[in-house]
């Protein structure tokens, strides 16, 4: 007689009914089994040995796939941020990391030499705020270990370094990454010496570049030092330090605050080891592009660079450039400031003042929207045809509105100068984002842009809130609601961002809307004819 299995997996053990044998278990029973099962598997293996986690990892290969890929990606960022700390640059720029390695390579003891604790490099920048998680010590000396091996050199102390020296005599706020790593440069022996540590500000400058459009998969602080270093040719003589790309800053944006880390938005100031490394890049990928075909053989970085329009240029001319264009904003400011303050820039004389207006208006006419003829389009102004690629004089430009409005309060609130019954027929579309001062209106014709700007130029108003649809009249010292006709090349630029379909069906309707006015004006002047003088016959109609 053959003994049976010992084992049988649960996924396929089948209940069988054997005569003779003992009854079958309650369920409770049953459960209180496999309860006892689990938990002995659970303490004989570990957790990340389960057999459930084994095997959805062999199921689902695509994702341990891009896994592997998104650590294997994570070590070369730890990498390149440990020899961003360590670069020569660095030591020049930080007082604190200089004196204190300084004081390690005059040690009589040449075996410690130059070593800085691991744990001390992850609580400063750069690793500080530019990782998504902030890695351990031994996440480091692994990728240290696997992609930095050439450049530094890691050890491991039997005790942990003194947090008297390099973290103050107060109490570490990182005890569990204390492990005793320490790395340093492979040419330790000449750092004392070495001829990067004694450059001013302005040589520096002069080995400073400024990038952008910058692949997106390379758009962070370690990713742009990655592509730098990958872009970087064979040079004849070697450059002086091991670490080729000393340093890299992200210019802040003029919305960041006071204290924000500057994110990667595709450009950066990157410094280089050698002028002669900026000038192959500047040479390599200069300013005004080149036009070159993406298929051309190269490694990944190259080919990445061509496509997304790669381009550099000298700090130097960064700064010129940075210059003028805040000298060109400051001046259009002032324009804008001085056409704001001028009250004879709103004022023409051949529309009638508010007063004038409303002696000719009759009681029993109150509440009538005002019927404006349609005003000849300026000179110079093309008039639109079924050919047109958008409708020429229907864009405004509104300034002065309460930020915290919406589309569909500005929506009412211009349509009052349609009359404000039903929909607005004249309005076509608001073109608002959240937390502006100003929006875009889109008209139906230039007949109804006439008639919304000289309604607001007649009734000056201001938003008291953001859900404000009616206006009130302005206090002493607010800005009144602007309106500005947009035409020529900025009509242009605006329409180009707008579907073709959208501008399409915008020329149809302000060809339709235009021949139904002409023709209103036409019925109008034929009822507003001369009465027939006595004696004279009606023509027969």
């Amino acid at each position: 007689m053959s003994v049976p299995f010992a084992f049988v997996p649960r996924q396929v053990s089948r209940s069988t009914k054997v005569r003779g044998t003992e009854p079958p278990k309650s369920p409770s029973a049953v459960t209180r089994q496999r309860a006892r099962s689990l938990s002995q598997a659970s303490d004989s293996e570990d957790d990340s040995k389960a057999p459930g986690a084994v095997v959805a990892d062999e199921d689902e290969k695509g994702k341990r796939r891009a896994v592997d890929s998104h650590a294997h990606d994570v070590g070369k960022d730890i990498a390149a941020l440990a020899l961003l700390a360590l670069s020569d640059y660095k030591l020049w720029s930080d007082a604190d990391l200089r004196s204190k390695v300084d004081d390690c390579l005059r040690t009589s003891d040449t075996s410690a030499a130059g070593f800085v604790p691991i744990n001390y490099l992850i609580r400063r920048p750069p690793f500080r705020g530019f990782l998504s998680v902030e890695p351990s010590e031994v996440e480091v000396v692994k990728a240290l270990r696997t992609y930095a091996n050439e450049t530094l050199e890691v050890r491991m102390l039997v005790s942990a370094p003194s947090s008297s020296v390099w973290y103050g005599t107060g109490k570490t706020s990182r005890k569990k990454d204390v492990g005793g790593y320490e790395v340093r440069r492979r040419d330790w022996e000449m750092l004392l010496d070495h001829p990067l540590r004694n450059l001013s500000p302005e040589q520096w400058d002069e080995r400073t570049l400024y990038m952008e459009c910058v692949p997106t998969q390379y758009r962070s602080l370690a990713g742009i030092a990655r592509f730098t270093q990958a872009l970087l040719p064979t040079l004849p003589s070697p450059p002086p330090s091991p670490i080729h790309v000393q340093n890299v800053t992200l210019p802040p944006h003029y919305l960041d605050k006071p204290g924000d880390i500057p994110k990667c938005r595709g450009y950066a100031l990157v410094t280089l080891s050698t002028t002669e490394q900026r000038d192959v890049f500047l040479s390599e990928w200069p300013w005004k592009r080149r036009l070159c075909d993406t298929t051309e053989h190269g490694t990944p970085g190259v080919k990445e660079a061509r496509r997304f329009g790669f381009r550099t240029i000298s700090k130097m001319r960064w700064d010129q450039l940075n210059e003028e264009y805040v000298a060109y904003r400051q001046q259009l400011v002032d324009k804008i400031v001085g056409a704001s303050t001028r009250p004879s820039s709103t004022y023409r004389s051949d529309i009638p003042s508010e007063t004038d207006v409303s002696t000719h208006v009759r009681p029993e006419d109150e509440g009538v929207p005002i019927r404006v003829p349609a005003s000849p389009q300026p000179a110079g102004t093309p008039k639109t045809t079924i050919t047109s690629p958008y409708p020429y004089g229907c864009l405004v430009f509104v300034r002065n509105i309460h930020p915290e409005t919406n589309k569909t309060t500005l929506k009412t609130l211009f349509s009052k100068a349609f009359g404000g019954q039903g929909k607005p027929i004249g309005l076509d579309y608001v073109d608002f984002n959240k937390g502006m001062d100003s929006c875009y209106l889109r008209l139906t014709s230039p007949h109804h842009t006439s008639i919304l700007t000289e309604h607001f130029m007649r009734h000056p108003c201001v938003q008291a809130s953001g859900l404000d649809d009616t206006g009130r009249a302005p206090g002493g010292n607010e800005q009144t609601i602007r309106m500005e006709l947009i035409e020529g090349k900025r009509e242009a630029l605006y329409w180009n961002n707008i579907p073709e379909k959208v501008r399409r069906q915008a020329v149809a309707r302000a060809l339709q809307a235009e021949q139904s006015v002409n023709i209103s004006h036409s019925n109008a002047a034929i009822q507003s004819g001369a009465a027939p003088t006595p004696g004279t016959r009606k023509r027969k109609r």
